[in-house]
C-alpha cells in the first residue's frame, strides 16, 4: 500500500468513531472505561459478549470471536469488499481516496450498468404504466420513494441506452438486464413495470418487473443470481424500512413487493416482502441486526401463505425474535387494503389481533380436525412434535406449545412426554473425551513462540497506518522471524496490504481471533511508549527462538558420537544459553 493510501486510511480511522458506527447496528452499553458492549450482531446470544474499545478503534466479540476496526466490522456486517467498506467510510468522512491504477473492478462495473438500466427504467414511467400504479392507489411519492419504472415493449431500447453509454451487450448480460439468443442481445424486461431491488446499502443490485399483460408471462419475472444480486441474502424495502425497524422494534415481514410499498404508504414503514417463498435465515439476520425484536408475518393467506409462514417459524434464528402471524379478514393481502378508506385501521387491527406463534402452529396443525377423534389428536400431536422438541432447556415456544396440547387435546403432561420421548436424542457426554483431560500446563515451544509473536504482532497493529510499515520493517530487523513462523508470515503480508486487510488475512489462517483477543485485552499505552513496549515484547520473542534453536541443538547432541562434533555442538549450546540470559535481563529489568 502506498503512502497517500495508508494516510486517507488513517484520516478515515480518526473521523469515524468505531462505537458510533457500530452503535448503527448494536445497542450499546457502558462496560468500563472507553469500552461499550452488546450482543453480538454475528452470532445469538443472551448475555453481552461484543465489546468495542473506542481508544484502539477495535470491536470484539468474546464469544464467536468477530472483529476487527471500522472497515472490518462493516464487510462483515454489510457482506463488503475491503474496497467496498473503504468507500462508503472514505464519502462518510469527506476523505479524497487517491485514484485506482487500472480499470475499475467489475462489481462496480455492473453497479453502474444497473444504474444506467434504473434510469432509463424511471425514464419511461408515464400515460398507461403510471396510470395503472395510481389505479393500485400509489402515491407520486411512493413511486418515487421506491423508484418505480416501466420496461417500454420494444426489443432492443435497453440494449441501445447500454451502448449509448458505453457499456458493451455482454456486460449487460452480466448485470442480468440483457439476455442472449443465438448471438443476438435483446432487452429482458418488455412491457412490465419495475422494481429496483436494493440491497442493505441502498444500491440498486435486480429487478423484479411485473407483466401489464396476461398474454406476456410469467407475471413477475426476477432478474438471475449474479455476485450482486442473490435473492435469500436481500429484502425488498430494508434500506427504506431499517430506520424504523430500529425505532419501532418490530418488522412486519410480506410475500408481495407491493404490500410492502402499500404498507409504507399507510405508514407502517417498518415492512419489507421476502423475494421468496418464505423468510431465509440471511434474511432474517438482517432483521436481527435491524434490531428487530418482534417479527409480525404477515404472508398471502393461502395454503402456500401457511407454509411459507411456518418455514419462516422454524428457522432457528426466528427464535430470537417474538413472533406473530397476522391474518386479515377476507383473505386480503395488506396490498388490496390501499384502496380501501378504512385500510389502515384494518391492518392496525390485523396486527393486534396477530396470533402469537404457539397460537398459529396449533391452529395450522388442527385446522379441519375433530379435536375429539384420537386418530385426529394424533395428527395435531405429529404436524407439533418437531416443534415441541428443542434442545434449549429454556425454549419458551415449547413450553407454550405443550401447555396448549395438554389443554386442547385433553392429554396429560406424562402422557405428552412419552409421546415425546422417542424423539429426543441422548444428552450423554462421549465416553473418553480428550477435552476433558486438557490441563492448563505450560504450552510447548511452538505455543509459547506463537503466543508472544502476537503480543508483537498487536503491537504492532496499534501504530498508524503511515508509520506501519517502518516499524514491520524495524520488528523484523531486530528479530529475525525463522522461516515457517506466524511473525515470519505477518512480515510477508504486511509488504502490500492494509492492516485491516492483514486482520482478514489472519482470520483466514485460523489465528485471527486469537490475534483480536490480545489486542482487546493488551492495556493501552501512550505512542511514546511503543518502542519501550516493543522491545520487551522482541527480547521475549528472540528468548523463544534461541529455546527453539536450544531444543534442536541438544538433540543433535543426543545423537552424535563425534568428539568434534560434540565440542562444536557444547559451544554452540553454551553461546544460545548465555543468549537466552541476555534476552532474559532485558525484559526483566
Amino acid at each position: 500500500m502506498d503512502a497517500e493510501s495508508a494516510q486517507a486510511i488513517e484520516l478515515i480511522r480518526s473521523r469515524i468513531s468505531i462505537r458510533e458506527l457500530v452503535g448503527r447496528y448494536v445497542a450499546l452499553k457502558p462496560g468500563g472505561k472507553g469500552v461499550w458492549k452488546g450482543l453480538c450482531p454475528f452470532h445469538q446470544e443472551k448475555t453481552p459478549s461484543f465489546y468495542v474499545n473506542e481508544a484502539k478503534g477495535l470491536c470484539y466479540c468474546f464469544g464467536c470471536k468477530a472483529g476487527g476496526d471500522i472497515f472490518a466490522f462493516l464487510q462483515r456486517i454489510e457482506g463488503l469488499e475491503f474496497r467496498e467498506a473503504l468507500e462508503r467510510l472514505a464519502q462518510e468522512a469527506g476523505v479524497e481516496l487517491p485514484r485506482r491504477k487500472g480499470p475499475p473492478s467489475a462489481r462496480k462495473e455492473a453497479l453502474q450498468v444497473l444504474e444506467l438500466a434504473q434510469a432509463y427504467f424511471r425514464g419511461h414511467l408515464e400515460g398507461a404504466p403510471l396510470d395503472y400504479l395510481r389505479a393500485r392507489g400509489l402515491t407520486p411519492a411512493s413511486i418515487e420513494r421506491f423508484g418505480l419504472g416501466y420496461a417500454p415493449p420494444v426489443w432492443d431500447g435497453l440494449l441501445k441506452h447500454l451502448h449509448r453509454h458505453g457499456v458493451s451487450p455482454q456486460e449487460g448480460l452480466e448485470a442480468g438486464v440483457l439476455v442472449e439468443r443465438e448471438g443476438r442481445f435483446f432487452d429482458r424486461f418488455r412491457n412490465r413495470i419495475t422494481f429496483p431491488i436494493l440491497d442493505p446499502l441502498g444500491r440498486v443490485v435486480g429487478f423484479t418487473a411485473r407483466a401489464l399483460s396476461p398474454e406476456d408471462g410469467p407475471k413477475y419475472l426476477n432478474s438471475p443470481e449474479t455476485a450482486l444480486f442473490k435473492k435469500s441474502l436481500l429484502l425488498y424495502a430494508y434500506p427504506q424500512a431499517r430506520q424504523s425497524i430500529r425505532e419501532r422494534g418490530r418488522a412486519v415481514v410480506v410475500e408481495g413487493l407491493f404490500d410492502a410499498i402499500a404498507l409504507h404508504q399507510m405508514g407502517f414503514t417498518e415492512a419489507v416482502a421476502v423475494l421468496g417463498s418464505s423468510l431465509s435465515s440471511e434474511q432474517a439476520h438482517l432483521l436481527r441486526r435491524a434490531e428487530a425484536v418482534e417479527l409480525y408475518l404477515a404472508f398471502d393467506a393461502d395454503e402456500a401463505g401457511r407454509r411459507a409462514t411456518l418455514q419462516s417459524l422454524n428457522l432457528e434464528i426466528a427464535r430470537s425474535f417474538v413472533v406473530y402471524a397476522v391474518l386479515l379478514e377476507g383473505g386480503k393481502d395488506p396490498g388490496d387494503l390501499l384502496l380501501l378508506p378504512q385500510g389502515r385501521d384494518l391492518f392496525e387491527k390485523a396486527l393486534a389481533e396477530a396470533l402469537p406463534e404457539v397460537e398459529y402452529r396449533f391452529q395450522v396443525a388442527a385446522q379441519g380436525l375433530d379435536l375429539r377423534r384420537p386418530e385426529h389428536k394424533q395428527r395435531v400431536l405429529e404436524a407439533l412434535r418437531p416443534r415441541l422438541v428443542s434442545p434449549e432447556p429454556f425454549d419458551r415456544v415449547v413450553e407454550r406449545l405443550k401447555a396448549k396440547v395438554i389443554s386442547a387435546l385433553g392429554i396429560s403432561p406424562r402422557a405428552l412426554e412419552d409421546y415425546l420421548s422417542r424423539a429426543r436424542e441422548p444428552r450423554r457426554a462421549p465416553a473418553g473425551d480428550p477435552l476433558a483431560r486438557l490441563s492448563l500446563g505450560r504450552p510447548d515451544l511452538t505455543e509459547k513462540r506463537l503466543l508472544r509473536e502476537l503480543d508483537v504482532i498487536a503491537l504492532l497493529y496499534a501504530v498508524p497506518e503511515e508509520e506501519f510499515g517502518d516499524w514491520v520493517r524495524y520488528v523484523e530487523a531486530n528479530t529475525w522471524p525463522p522461516e515457517g513462523s506466524l511473525l515470519a508470515e505477518f512480515v510477508q503480508v504486511s509488504r502490500s496490504n492494509s492492516k485491516s486487510r492483514i486482520l482478514r488475512h489472519f482470520e483466514q489462517r485460523g489465528e485471527g481471533a486469537r490475534l483480536m483477543d490480545i489486542l482487546m485485552k493488551s492495556p493501552s499505552f501512550e505512542r511514546a511508549e511503543l518502542e519501550a513496549h516493543l522491545g520487551v515484547a522482541m527480547a521475549r520473542v528472540r528468548e523463544v527462538y534461541y529455546e527453539m534453536r536450544l531444543d534442536k541443538l541438544k538433540a543433535q547432541l543426543k545423537n552424535t558420537t563425534e568428539l568434534e562434533e560434540i565440542r562444536a555442538l557444547t559451544r554452540e549450546i553454551q553461546e544460545v544459553l548465555q543468549a537466552i540470559e541476555a534476552e532474559r535481563r532485558l525484559y526483566k529489568r
